[in-house]
């Protein structure tokens, strides 16, 4: 079977756009195959800096044949009494050129009609392609654009040759100036500039040949095999950083390591401080000996060996000067106390409309107040915690963080140390911006947990309150990144807090602007995203996730657990009866609220039987939600079901005596709102 290969080939991309583009083209591709009817047995996904490529293995020839069942005039109207065509029929028989033997009879809703089986004949694969590319390439999600030339074409960067290959043949293929042809490029330095493919199958080798490597693995397994060739050399271990890993495999086509040292005399430098250097603009990896910074440092060169070490004197050079300004940063940061530095904050302004810095300091300080007592802290932690709040931002006056951003809090714990500051605050200020993502490592304190949590929630409320809520790809303030993870850090950490009265508690601190926004938009972002989160992270049936926030708790933990226990029950044929139970109560009790009942005003047998059973199931509910017992809560629910089928059999609610149906309904909302204690079991697919 055919192979298809298509290169887009550019001036250098961003390293860490590079395999965001590449797997957004591969995926696309493969979706609009598969819309495309064309069957394909494997695909391989390359890039470089300068290229991205997709390699389809197995494609099928031609399309797969359209066969759809087109409906036409009803029976009555197509067909005479004695069953022959009727000129409705007839005409539709002659647009798809079909003969009256074809005709099918099928019932749709209350009419009968008649139907045709269309075949449609696929069209050859080339057909397909050249059709399909221009298209594909637009669709490619870029987080900014360029134009080049006269074409009117964007991307991310000038796009300078396009290879379609379908076996060995050219696909006539025009995107913007481009015409695709056979030929590739090697390396920009070390390669013939040059390369001319006869078929998708040599790919790979001819851009080895011209120091190229395309597969990103493979660029990946030979830096982290040179680091280890450095570590069993040295007795050290190499200081990786999934940024710093990401940048150097996707800025190299052959990567070809240069092993460096520096004077040992900069050790007494702090250790993420030697790493910041030597992480600057992605180049270097960093090494430890026994915990300790070590004078090594690896960096690589783009294509031919460094044979008479001229880049590694350069490497040294820049690495030499760059840990020069570090020393001379860090030794006039220490001229100060960094208390001293916290009223500078008034002169940095964090938002025009929220102030400076050093409001959202005293707002942090007034949400760590407010979750000192939601999470049980006592007094002494809630004077070391405000204390690391007042701190906590002072490192951004520092000369050393403005130097090098990524310290931040970090410096901030290093100058509490040095300061004499408790070790309870240096370390919560240097864990308070943890976790940046909702992948990265937690903080590990008590102090650096809640600070972190009062950080990231005014960085979520403040944006939304004043309008700034982000809207598909538009989110300038970061705050979907801030929100992922206060919710993960609240949930990998198993954090009992209820947002929604903390939101309530902070609103007074933010300003009211007409354009704003008020705190129930802030809660429903942060449920929204609570709801990509469990279904995404912790692998929670979408269904089970819709049950659960049907309801809104600022017990965001709750939520997850709630989540779990329904999903440990599975799709059982209890748990199928109570929803179904569940969605007749609330169709019925629709529209009332009241849930005071007397049961004195009980007439049947099937009332009083399913009261007890109420009351037992709400003392076991009460129970398991005072102790966090979830799956407990649920459990306590099943019993219910046959109660309540047997109500629903013999007791009819709505009667003519008011007061008999209003006490019937307040009963039943009653009970409603004890299985809402789990959620919305109607929504679940059982």
């Amino acid at each position: 079977m055919p192979e298809f290969l298509l290169e887009v080939g550019t001036e250098e991309l961003p390293a860490l756009d590079a395999p965001v583009l590449a797997r957004a083209l591969g995926d696309k591709l493969a979706q609009v195959l598969k819309e495309e009817r064309l069957g394909f047995s494997g695909m391989e996904i390359h890039w470089t800096p300068r290229r991205l490529a997709v390699l389809v293995r197995g494609l099928a020839e031609r399309q797969a044949d359209l066969v759809e069942e087109v409906r036409g005039p009803a029976v009555a109207v197509g067909l005479d009494p004695q069953g022959n065509p009727t000129q409705a029929a007839l005409g539709f028989l002659r647009k798809y050129g079909a003969s009256p033997q074809d005709l099918k009879r099928k019932v749709v809703g209350e009419k009968e009609y008649l139907f045709l089986e269309v075949r449609t004949p696929g069209k050859p694969a080339r057909e397909v392609l050249v059709g399909i590319i221009p298209d594909l390439l637009r669709s490619l999600p870029c987080r900014k654009t360029m134009r080049w030339d006269s074409s009117g074409v964007a991307f991310l960067r000038p796009i300078r040759w396009l290879v379609c290959l379908l076996d060995g043949e050219v696909l006539s293929v025009r995107y913007g100036n481009l015409t695709a042809d056979r030929v590739t490029r090697g390396h920009r330095f070390f390669g013939p500039r040059e390369l001319v493919l006869n078929s998708p199958a040599e790919y790979v080798e001819k851009l080895r040949e011209a120091r190229v490597i395309a597969d990103p693995g493979e660029r990946e397994r030979m830096i982290q095999d040179a680091a280890k060739g450095v570590e069993g050399e040295h007795g050290v271990r190499a200081l990786w950083t999934e940024e710093l890993l990401g940048i150097l495999v996707g800025s190299l086509e052959w990567p070809s390591p240069v092993l460096g040292k520096f004077p040992s005399e900069f050790l007494d430098l702090p250790a993420p401080v030697i790493a910041a250097v030597l992480h600057e603009e992605g180049k270097f990896v960093p090494f430890a000996r026994n915990g300790e910074p070590a004078p090594v440092f690896l960096g690589f060169r783009d294509g031919k060996e460094d044979e008479k070490g001229y880049v590694r004197k350069g490497y040294e050079r820049v690495v030499k000067a760059r840990l020069r300004d570090a020393r001379f940063f860090f030794e006039n940061d220490l001229k100060r106390p960094l208390a001293e530095r916290v009223l500078d904050l008034r002169e940095i302004v964090y938002e025009a409309r929220l102030g400076s810095v050093w409001d959202k300091v005293q707002r942090i300080r007034e949400i760590c107040k407010h979750l000192v007592d939601s999470l049980g802290l006592d007094g002494e932690q809630g004077t070391l915690l405000d204390r690391a709040a007042f701190l906590c931002k002072a490192d951004l006056t520092t000369e050393m963080v403005r130097e090098f951003p990524e310290l931040q809090g970090v410096m901030g714990g290093i100058y509490a140390r040095h300061f004499g500051e408790p070790e309870e605050v240096a370390v919560a200020i240097e864990e308070h911006l943890l976790p940046r993502t909702r992948a990265d490592e937690l903080p590990e304190s008590t102090l650096g947990t809640v600070l972190s949590l009062a950080d990231k929630l005014d960085t979520v409320m403040g944006a939304i309150l004043i309008g700034e809520v982000p809207t598909g790809s538009r989110d300038p303030y970061g705050i979907r990144r801030a929100a992922n993870a206060l919710i993960s850090l609240i949930l990998r950490k198993g954090l009992v807090v209820d947002l929604f009265s903390t939101i309530d508690a902070a609103l007074e601190l933010y300003p009211q602007i007409p354009e704003g926004r008020d705190a129930g938009a802030v809660k429903g972002f942060l449920v929204e995203r609570l709801r990509h989160i469990i279904r995404d992270d912790f692998g929670i049936p979408h269904d089970i996730a819709e049950a659960v926030l049907a309801v809104p708790r600022g017990d965001f933990l709750g939520a997850l657990e709630r989540a779990r226990a329904l999903a440990s029950l599975g799709r059982d044929a209890a748990l199928a009866e109570l929803a179904q139970i569940f969605e007749r109560l609330r169709n019925i009790t629709k529209g009332h609220e009241l849930t005071s009942f007397d049961p004195e005003l009980f007439q049947q047998e099937e009332e009083r039987e399913l009261w007890r059973e109420y009351l037992k199931a709400e003392g076991r509910v009460r129970q398991a939600l005072a102790n966090r017992d979830f799956a407990g809560a649920l459990e306590a629910l099943l019993p219910l079901g046959g109660p309540l089928h047997r109500y629903f059999e013999k007791v009819f609610v709505m009667v003519e005596d008011e007061r008999i149906r209003e006490n019937r309904l307040s009963f039943l909302r009653a009970l409603l709102s004890l299985f809402l204690e789990i959620g919305d079991l109607s929504v679940l697919s059982v």
